[in-house]
């Protein structure tokens, strides 16, 4: 009698067990909706795009592709416009070396997201970040 009311107990305990599972995967699949006025929905497309046109060059994260002589720093460059065609370019002179410098990120995360594809063709580039 003690061992099947032990065992009737641990079935039950089992069933409930997998019962719960059941309904907490139900609640994964919901769909969550946010409704907003449409002032605020204006306010962040403008924020998006104002962050994304304004860039100020003296404030931004850079990478840079070379540093050396005259004749590489134009051969990287060109290299460089060739394969990545909307991205900005400078060419800079710091006695005695030359310096390439390429793109004007915010933020360091979206230089070092775009460093990833740049350093494929180009394993010397690194990020520059802005000075203060």
């Amino acid at each position: 009698m003690k061992k099947s009311f032990i065992y009737l107990l641990l079935f039950i305990t089992f069933q409930l067990s997998y019962a719960q599972i059941q309904k907490s995967d139900s609640f994964i699949q919901g769909v969550i909706t946010i409704d907003s006025s449409q002032e605020i929905k204006q306010l962040v497309s403008q924020k998006i795009q104002y962050n994304s046109t304004n860039v100020n060059s003296f404030d931004s994260y850079r990478i840079q592709l070379f540093y050396g002589s005259e004749n590489g720093a134009l051969r990287t460059q060109s290299k460089f416009r060739e394969l990545f065609p909307n991205t900005a370019t400078s060419l800079e002179y710091d006695s005695p070396n030359w310096k390439i410098k390429v793109g004007h990120y915010k933020t360091r995360l979206i230089a070092d997201k775009h460093l990833q594809e740049i350093i494929l063709s180009f394993g010397d580039a690194i990020v520059i970040e802005p000075k203060k």
